[in-house]
């Protein structure tokens, strides 16, 4: 199949909207979309992290992507990308092809990207010869997502916590492979980046915001912080992925840009420990997103700090 290159610039991992009951929330959902579109070059949809993914069943996730597709449809159409693993391989089969079929019926020209973290129930070895039969099924591009320490807190993690640079070389020449979202070392980055030099189209998204803020990759950045300042995320991308020739404001711009930076590392490290409730509980506050079912104890302070940060830097 042919596949479509993936988007260059700022991911958004969206948080989950949720009602009481558990159903998607769809008024919630658009006004989060409302919200970060503009900024973004894409949204990541049920990510295991801030999209708590590994909660979501695939009628729940083919309802998210529904959602997404309909609003973007009639607004600001973005690139989706939507993770489908699931805990074994059978079941990450049915999911990808679950959202498939719901992408069927409403055909979405931006284009969706399958997001599958390999790892999560497969190990290194034979990967290879999965890919090649999911590629032919997939009905959609795929992303592959590497994050050691996801996997370090599963129950029964495999051997090995990071795909080995020797199996993302062969699966970067997979065509129907478009980009890999990277959390690890800096060393490995380095690794991963060398073995798929020879797909210039081949997007290695910094799956780390930290690390993108002091270190920023070639292709942009997966952000779960953007939820809540969409047009500073945006501002530091552009400022990493295409730097002004224009010399005459450098200082005061240089200076912006670093002020900016520390303020997201600040509001980074405030919700790393629970970005999806906490995340959630900031925007409930805005009038954005309902409440989560159960905030983090010290949520109030956290919160009250977060929304200061937001408002100084949008």
């Amino acid at each position: 199949m042919e596949v479509l290159a993936p988007p260059r610039g700022l991911i958004i991992e969206l948080v989950t909207p949720f009602k009481r009951k558990g159903e998607i929330d769809e008024k919630g959902l658009r006004r989060l979309l409302a919200r970060v579109s503009p900024s973004a070059h894409g949204v990541f949809l049920a990510s295991p992290r801030a999209g708590e993914g590994a909660t979501l069943s695939p009628a729940l996730r083919s309802d998210l992507l529904r959602q997404t597709m309909l609003w973007m449809g009639e607004k600001n159409s973005l690139p989706i990308f939507i993770w489908v693993t699931q805990g074994t391989e059978e079941e990450t089969r049915k999911t990808m092809l679950a959202l498939a079929e719901a992408a069927r019926e409403t055909p979405y020209r931006p284009g969706i990207f399958h997001v599958d973290t390999p790892l999560f129930y497969h190990s290194n070895r034979g990967l290879p010869d999965l890919y090649r039969e999911i590629c032919t099924t997939a009905g959609a591009p795929l992303i592959l997502h590497n994050d050691p320490d996801l996997i370090k807190g599963l129950a029964r993690p495999f051997k090995r916590h990071n795909i080995r640079t020797a199996i993302l070389k062969e699966l970067c020449g997979f065509p129907g492979i478009a980009g890999l979202i990277f959390s690890g070392s800096l060393d490995r980055a380095h690794h991963y980046q060398r073995a798929c030099r020879r797909r210039p189209d081949f997007r290695i998204y910094d799956g780390d915001e930290a690390r993108f803020l002091d270190h920023p990759s070639r292709s942009g950045v997966v952000s779960g912080g953007a939820n809540l300042a969409p047009a500073a995320w945006a501002r530091i991308v552009a400022s990493s992925l295409q730097p002004s020739t224009d010399g005459a404001d450098y200082p005061d711009r240089l200076q912006q840009i670093w002020d900016t930076g520390s303020m997201l590392h600040h509001m980074r490290d405030l919700y790393a420990d629970a970005p999806a409730s906490i995340i959630k509980a900031v925007l409930a506050g805005m009038g954005v997103t309902q409440p989560p079912g159960q905030p983090p104890e010290n949520i109030a302070s956290v919160q009250i700090v977060l929304r200061q940060l937001v408002s100084q830097i949008k």
